[in-house]
Order: C-alpha cells, then sequence, then structure tokens
C-alpha cells in the first residue's frame, strides 16, 4: 500500500469542502462498506453500481484520501476509509435524530406510551430506543406489559397497547410489522441430568460443540412446555421430531421453564441468549445441532392508522434508528467485494 501525502488544510479549503461536498456520498460510502462491496450496495438500494462506483471516487477526490484499497483478495478499507467511516456513522446518527430532537424540542409529546412485549426478548434495539425516547421525551410515562406472542398482537390490534415486540405474526391489514431482530431457540438440561449419563453409557460423547445430538435420543424425555409462549416454528420442529409427547411440566414464562430445567424437572427449549449466561456457567447443557434449532424473528407492531407526532410513532422511528445505526456498526465488513 503505496504511502499518501495529506492535502494542507486550511480555513478556506476547509470552507470549499463543506460548500462543494455531497452530503449523499456519505450514505453512498455506508451503503458500500454495510452490503460488503459496490455490487452488493447496488444491488441492496436498488442503484447503478457504475452510478456507486462514481460516487466513491467522488467521495474520495473531496476527502483526500483513497478510502478503499482494491488486490487480487477484494477491496479493502484503507485505515482512512475506516476513519471516514466512523465520521460518516455518527452523521448518519444526527440525521435520523433530526425528527426527534425537533418534536421534543416543540415540548408537545406528552402522555403515556403503552408497550407490550413478549418475555425475556433479547433486542438490544428495542432497549437503545427507550432510553433515548426516555431522554427525549421525559413527559412522557412508559408502561410496558409481558404477554404471550398472540395476546401481544391482540393487544396492539385492539388498541390496548400501541407497540408490541413479538416473535410471530398473524399478518392483519391493520397492523404494520417491521422486523427488528432474529431469535434462536436450543434444548438445554440441567449440567447433571441423569440424560446425560444415560447418552454416555451408549458411547456417545457429550462434550464439546461438535458432540450435539439428533432429536430422535430426546423423543421419550419428559420436557417442560411453555404453552402460548411457543413459537410456530418451535412446535413445527417438536411435531416433526415427536418432542414434547411426554410433559413434566407446563409454565407461562420462559423464566418459570428456565427454573424447571435447572431443577432437573426436565429438559426444554429456551432462547440462546436468554440462556447463555447458565450455559457459560455449565450449569446448562445444550443438546441438538445448531443447523436444526428453530429460528424466527422478532417483529415490532403498530396499527396502520398511528397519527403521525404521537409517542407511539415517535418511539416507532426511534426504534428504527436505533436498528439502522446498529446495522452499520455490526453489519459492515472491513474487505469489501
Amino acid at each position: 500500500m503505496k504511502k499518501e501525502t495529506a492535502p494542507e488544510w486550511t480555513d478556506q479549503s476547509l470552507q470549499a469542502f463543506v460548500r462543494k461536498v455531497d452530503w449523499n456520498l456519505c450514505r453512498d460510502f455506508l451503503a458500500i462498506a454495510r452490503y460488503g462491496g459496490v455490487g452488493a450496495a447496488a444491488r441492496a438500494t436498488g442503484r447503478r453500481q457504475p452510478s456507486l462506483s462514481a460516487a466513491l471516487r467522488r467521495f474520495e477526490a473531496h476527502v483526500g484520501h483513497t478510502l478503499c484499497d482494491r488486490s487480487s483478495r477484494g477491496v479493502v478499507l484503507t485505515p482512512m476509509g475506516v476513519a471516514v467511516l466512523a465520521l460518516c456513522r455518527d452523521m448518519a446518527g444526527s440525521v435520523m435524530a433530526m425528527p426527534l430532537h425537533a418534536a421534543a424540542a416543540a415540548g408537545r409529546v406528552e402522555g403515556t406510551l403503552r408497550l407490550c412485549m413478549i418475555p425475556d426478548v433479547a433486542v438490544p434495539a428495542v432497549d437503545e430506543a427507550i432510553m433515548q425516547f426516555n431522554s427525549a421525551y421525559p413527559a412522557v410515562s412508559l408502561h410496558i406489559d409481558i404477554a404471550p406472542w398472540r395476546q401481544t398482537i391482540e393487544a396492539v390490534d385492539r388498541g390496548d397497547a400501541d407497540i408490541g415486540i413479538t416473535c410471530d405474526d398473524i399478518r392483519r391489514q391493520s397492523l404494520r410489522y417491521v422486523t427488528i431482530g432474529q431469535e434462536a431457540q436450543q434444548l438445554y438440561c440441567v449440567d447433571k441430568a441423569p440424560l446425560l449419563a444415560r447418552l454416555a453409557a451408549t458411547g456417545l460423547d457429550v462434550a464439546g460443540e461438535e458432540k450435539r445430538f439428533a432429536p430422535r435420543y430426546f423423543t421419550g424425555e419428559s420436557f417442560i412446555l411453555t404453552g402460548g409462549d411457543e413459537p410456530r416454528e418451535l412446535r413445527d420442529l417438536r411435531a416433526r421430531y415427536g418432542l414434547g409427547e411426554s410433559v413434566s411440566g407446563q409454565v407461562d414464562t420462559l423464566s418459570e421453564a428456565r427454573r424447571l430445567v435447572l431443577l432437573g424437572v426436565g429438559i426444554g427449549f429456551l432462547p440462546i441468549d436468554f440462556a447463555r449466561p447458565d450455559e457459560a456457567a455449565g450449569r446448562l447443557v445444550p443438546l441438538l445441532p445448531d443447523d436444526l434449532l428453530p429460528r424466527y424473528p422478532i417483529y415490532m407492531i403498530t396499527r396502520t392508522d398511528t397519527p403521525e407526532g404521537t409517542a407511539a410513532s415517535l418511539m416507532t422511528r426511534s426504534i428504527v434508528s436505533r436498528m439502522a445505526e446498529r446495522s452499520l456498526l455490526d453489519g459492515e465488513d472491513m474487505r469489501l467485494a
């Protein structure tokens, strides 16, 4: 990589840069980084590849540095490109936050915002949006209910909740669905479960990630089931392999399911993120291969007739904004194609 000579920036040249630079070029550069290259960014955004390539060249000319290096292995961000990418992320976050701060300055948002959420859901963008929203609109009181996914959808549809966070959807024309994450569930048993000794006695070694088992080994085991909290994808998996026909516990929430599994009452499915601390501590043992695990989207749902400028619409915008910021932080690859 050849060393570049930094341009001499004066007050006059910086002012000229501000006048001449097209802020859309920052957006294009973010898209190229996020989607892994010019071609992928063009497909994702509906743009023409030559147009994005030209935008990147223009942006590099404005900045005065090469932001991407091409080699036989692909295209990578230069150190200057990494630094500029961080600044572009900050700019995007500031642009997305403009409507929220403008509404807060107007002082017109108050009242109660009602959220209904499935238990123990782990979507960082939601937590970040709640903190951001509370800071921007301190006059709005947050009321959060916890309910199974079906009840969450019904609560939003009836108007008992303004926003729902749910792991499944019954597509209704009265509701708007936004995918905000994905969750996977694993089958767990307690670390001292007799099941592990029986598996070991058959010559199966249960140690290590590569030692997961086919579902047929668990068809006769006693299960802890979560009833109304069970996603359709998990229910279909159990039906396909005959899992859970013997029930040793029926609970309403994932927290109760976790407690009974840890007590050795039975084996049960838990979200991976939810069970991760127990797995890391050795208290819970995962049983199924990763490629068999049921995976399903997490949705934010609102009514289609939600008025603009209300606390519900502003919270929705805040969640989408945080998702976009996280995708820029987590989704880009330093090696571009």
